[in-house]
């Protein structure tokens, strides 16, 4: 019955989360609204369609551990999938970088918009990592879950950078794959001639986790926090 317990509060933990993920993503939403209407400006207006990208994720997520029978095939490739678009997340932080006087509104208003901005990626990145952890760990052990969300983050660190300084979408995986990997190829075979760029990515590799261990050392978890 304990079990059962444990089982069955998983799912309320994720309808809480999300929750909490909506409401911090009302934020910037809610100032980027309130700026189109005092200034009659779409300045950042592009952030919205990073943001939606930053939640696809989440239902990749949701969807590689839910508990209903899948194929393990299923499972890999929805995993994958997550994985590939995990970078989109984090990458609102980057969008810092847009921040600029304007002369429409008060600097100190855009910086906390786009700051807002990028909690927002980053809690649902985080958060999603954090299921897949429950997930693999439900199934091979916390040690494996643990390094699985490591390597997972590591490779989202990469991620961020391929995207913004690369200027490479999650997508082009799919449509352009040849064209991604010869480009990325060159950083695997040259590591030291591309040590800024390995440098670059251990720094937003090193931001995530920093952020991850500590998220999920407070909330804590049990052999029976995994979706079964």
């Amino acid at each position: 019955m304990k079990e059962a317990g444990h089982r069955n509060a998983w799912p309320g933990r994720t309808g809480s989360s999300v929750q909490g993920l909506l409401a911090l993503t009302f934020v910037p939403c809610a100032l980027l609204l309130a700026r189109f209407i005092y200034t009659r400006s779409l300045t950042y207006s592009h952030v919205l369609w990073n943001l939606m990208l930053a939640w696809a994720p989440l239902p990749l997520a949701w969807l590689a551990t839910r508990r209903s029978p899948q194929p393990a095939i299923s499972r890999c490739l929805t995993g994958a999938g997550w994985l590939l678009f995990l970078p989109n997340a984090p990458y609102l932080i980057t969008d810092l970088v847009h921040l600029r006087p304007t002369g429409q509104i008060p600097l100190l208003y855009d910086g906390v918009l786009l700051f807002s901005l990028g909690l927002a990626g980053l809690a649902v990145g985080i958060t999603s990592v954090d299921w897949m952890e429950r997930g693999v760990a439900g199934r091979l052990g916390q040690s494996m879950g643990r390094a699985f969300a490591l390597a997972s983050l590591a490779a989202a660190g990469f991620g961020v950078y391929v995207g913004r300084f690369l200027r490479w979408n999650s997508w082009d995986a799919l449509i352009r794959p040849a064209a991604l990997a010869r480009e990325l190829l060159g950083y695997a075979i040259h590591p030291i001639r591309h040590w800024q760029a390995w440098a670059t990515a251990g720094l937003f590799a090193l931001l995530l986790v920093s952020a991850y261990l500590p998220m999920v050392s407070f909330t804590g978890r049990s052999d029976c926090d995994t979706p079964g």
